[in-house]
């Protein structure tokens, strides 16, 4: 039987089956709207006020279900209705202040957002002018000042997450890696990364009526434990009675790029005294813009689905690839300029 860790994920995939279904019928464009009312039919709501606001946010799912903003080009999106149950004021004095006379967290303030409540004889913060620096939580003695980090922030080790004027969260492109952490951390799923699966829909049944289009499913290795009511051997099965030509372990690439990857070590060791690898492209990203001076030491190999794209079509002139795997990232990966044309879409295992 086939199991989810979260609510959050149980929602996601029941739309993008609604998506699969009308875009296999051809009826996507005409019943999409149906989508919200059929994964939440009422008449009491899951988790949210009311049903009317469950399917307003289901209705923000399904559009990236479909691809999402086309014109943001991050593979991430903040759905904004989604995103209104945390808390909205990070720092809060708590009940153990004691009153002292120091008054270091007002001190430490450098907005001034701290005040004392003389007739409480407690330390106030004003929310308005909090610019959550933590400078006041830093040097309270008594540990008084709770820090309630929103989990996608917490989650977000690129710093990449704030708030707006009406406290919703907001993804910076420019510090984004698109890793997925914030996705797969937010309780409410308000963050969710856009699909490629009607594309691939389309791939397929533009392979089924015409032979010079052979779709190659290239799967990663992690696949494997996905599925644990069925053997890997059923899982491939599946996916070929589904309409790919064949389907492709990545293991492969992952050796192939080792084998590069340890020549170029050999290479340049001593010149550059270390080398990271390139597989990751989250990690690769967070080098560019967090630590650019070690950007050199990066290894030039691509990663192990690039490569094994590469070697299928080298093969196959036909050959139309997609990689089903557990990353959010490598949907970002393959819209880079210089990888773009290698793999064509990218599946998470959802």
């Amino acid at each position: 039987m086939r199991s989810f860790e979260s609510d959050v994920q149980l929602i996601k995939y029941k739309i993008l089956k609604e998506v699969v279904k009308y875009a296999m019928e051809g009826t996507l464009n005409e019943k999409y709207a149906m989508i919200p009312k059929t994964v939440i039919p009422g008449p009491k709501p899951m988790t949210r006020c009311c049903i009317y606001k469950e399917r307003a946010i289901v209705a923000e799912r399904v559009k990236l279900a479909m691809g999402g903003d086309r014109n943001n080009k991050n593979v991430i999106e903040v759905i904004s209705e989604a995103c209104d149950e945390c808390p909205i004021h990070r720092f809060t004095v708590t009940e153990a202040c004691r009153g002292c006379l120091a008054h270091k967290c007002k001190e430490a303030c450098p907005v001034g957002a701290i005040s004392y409540d003389y007739i409480n004889r407690k330390s106030y913060i004003n929310t308005d002018k909090c610019i959550e620096c933590g400078r006041c939580k830093s040097v309270c003695p008594y540990n008084a000042i709770s820090d309630v980090m929103r989990p996608c922030m917490k989650a977000c080790g690129a710093s990449a997450l704030s708030m707006d004027e009406n406290k919703k969260a907001v993804i910076d492109n420019d510090k984004c890696i698109q890793c997925g952490a914030c996705v797969y951390q937010c309780p409410f799923g308000a963050m969710m990364d856009k699909s490629f699966v009607v594309d691939v829909v389309d791939l397929l049944k533009r392979a089924r009526q015409d032979k010079d289009i052979h779709a190659y499913a290239i799967i990663a290795p992690a696949i494997s434990s996905q599925f644990t009511y069925a053997r890997i051997e059923q899982v491939v099965a599946g996916i070929k009675e589904l309409g790919f030509y064949d389907v492709v372990e990545v293991a492969l690439g992952a050796d192939m790029v080792a084998l590069n990857e340890a020549k170029e070590f050999v290479g340049c060791i001593n010149e550059k005294k270390f080398m990271t690898s390139s597989c990751c492209p989250s990690f690769v990203s967070y080098i560019r813009k967090k630590y650019p001076e070690l950007s050199g030491n990066i290894s030039t190999s691509v990663s192990p689905m690039i490569a094994i794209s590469r070697l299928i079509k080298n093969m196959d002139e036909k050959a139309h690839v997609v990689f089903i795997g557990p990353c959010t990232a490598k949907k970002m990966e393959i819209m880079q300029d210089d990888l773009r044309g290698s793999c064509d879409y990218v599946l998470t295992f959802e």
